[in-house]
């Protein structure tokens, strides 16, 4: 950065050779630090878990998870059916290894969607100020002021119930939330030095933005993710449970809480597999989220 460096010598080597090993190092031993953290490992080797059983559980699956009548309807667990069947009798085993893509995938998408405009808004906003930082201030406030699942509604009322709209609607949701977190973040990096030096340069905002703030954001950036994306699992496997996200009969873990929630005394493992299928993913994040906030020292 910038801001670290004193003015070389003429037999000094160039900055890329200089500080490019330097950099790699200390990438390294920030990784080794990491890693280092027992919430770190905690939630690691839980998301890993989970991720391997999402990813591999679609090939793994003893029946097809939309199959209707492989099995006797609500019927508990027995040696053909580990899980037992829900009122389809479908596989509940099947459809729990193939449901949790659509609980992971949506949200990734719309929190990397959420997470690229509000970088844009925030952090031109925060270090500009002025007109544009007044106006996105007004704009974000009122939606903040929005109820997020009466906004979803409106525009899965308005554009249908597609992934597409279910993913954007819910990044639509993020967007003023994490947009003011970075725009903050901005106004704190604003007057420090390296700033002032590449202003005083005369470097161009897109550099400024580019190259020395986005740097130094990126803690900030990191928490947000991780912070957001376990409530977009939670929030987006609500609107599945609603009827608003993933459409049956596609294998989804909200859906399938939904609709086998009249089988609490027939099959409860119908209920309970989704759902702590669905709590271990979000926990396993969220407890790497506490990791990179403690790790970083940024408070939400």
């Amino acid at each position: 950065m910038s801001s670290f460096l004193d003015t070389p010598s003429f037999d000094a080597p160039l900055e890329s050779e200089r500080v490019a090993p330097d950099h790699k190092r200390s990438m390294a031993r920030g990784v080794r630090a990491f890693l280092a953290l027992t919430e770190a490992k905690i939630g690691l080797a839980m998301f890993g878990l989970i991720l391997v059983v999402i990813i591999a559980g679609p090939l793994m699956t003893p029946y097809h998870p939309e199959t209707v009548g492989v099995g006797a309807t609500a019927a508990g667990s027995s040696p053909d059916h580990l899980l037992g069947t829900d009122s389809l009798g479908r596989d509940v085993l099947s459809r729990v290894l193939a449901g949790g893509r659509s609980v992971l995938l949506i949200p990734a998408i719309s929190i990397s969607v959420a997470m690229v405009v509000s970088a844009a808004l925030g952090i031109t906003a925060g270090y500009r100020g002025g007109l544009f930082d007044n106006v996105l201030t007004a704009i974000l406030d009122v939606l903040l002021a929005i109820p997020p699942i009466l906004l979803v509604f409106v525009i899965i009322a308005g554009f249908g119930r597609r992934d597409l709209v279910v993913t954007l609607a819910v990044a639509w949701v993020y967007i003023p939330s994490i947009t003011r977190v970075l725009r903050s973040a901005t106004q704190a990096e604003r007057p420090q030095e390296y700033i002032l030096a590449a202003r005083a340069r005369g470097d161009s905002l897109r550099w400024i933005i580019m190259q020395e703030l986005l740097p130094n954001l990126l803690p900030t950036l990191l928490v947000e993710i991780a912070l957001r994306l376990t409530f977009a699992i939670l929030f987006i496997a609500t609107l599945s449970f609603l009827g608003l996200g993933v459409q049956p009969p596609t294998p989804n873990w909200g859906v399938m809480a939904s609709e086998n929630r009249d089988l609490l005394y027939r099959n409860a493992n119908g209920i309970f597999a989704p759902i702590l299928a669905l709590a271990w993913l979000a926990i396993s994040v969220n407890v790497i989220a506490d990791a990179l906030t403690r790790f970083f020292g940024v408070e939400d």
